[in-house]
């Protein structure tokens, strides 16, 4: 696991206007730090919700909570559809690595994202 968030893509939020669902990710692209809003299957929202609702550590009201995209993921064995992701949670100093189901296509744009070396192709998803 590692030490640092550092160049790991954030989740910021997750939303549903009129049934349109998306997700609010920030990343670094050629050092420059990027909110991007993409659309997601509404199962992912549910899915999403649940990692923003994660509150592990014991000071629940003291700090806010971050989540951040380990890039490491595995098949699930009863659903090819869907994967289980490490997914970083922060509070203060403390940081530990959990567990969570999100679908295979949220996950190859949050690794697609993440390859990502150029704005060019995501500018319309860039929020300003």
């Amino acid at each position: 696991m590692r030490d640092t968030n550092e160049n790991m893509i954030e989740l910021l939020e997750t939303s549903n206007k009129d049934n349109i669902y998306s997700a609010l990710i920030k990343l670094s692209i050629a050092s420059e730090e990027l909110r991007l809003r993409f659309g997601i299957e509404r199962a992912d929202y549910g899915r999403l919700k649940q990692i923003l609702e994660f509150r592990p550590f014991e000071n629940t009201g003291v700090a806010r909570y971050r989540y951040f995209f380990a890039l490491s993921y595995r098949k699930d064995t009863e659903n090819q559809e869907l994967v289980h992701t490490a997914i970083r949670v922060e509070q203060l100093d403390r940081h530990k690595q959990y567990e969570f189901v999100v679908s295979k296509k949220f996950v190859s744009n949050i690794l697609w994202f993440n390859s990502l070396t150029d704005k060019k192709d995501i500018e319309p998803m860039i929020e300003r």
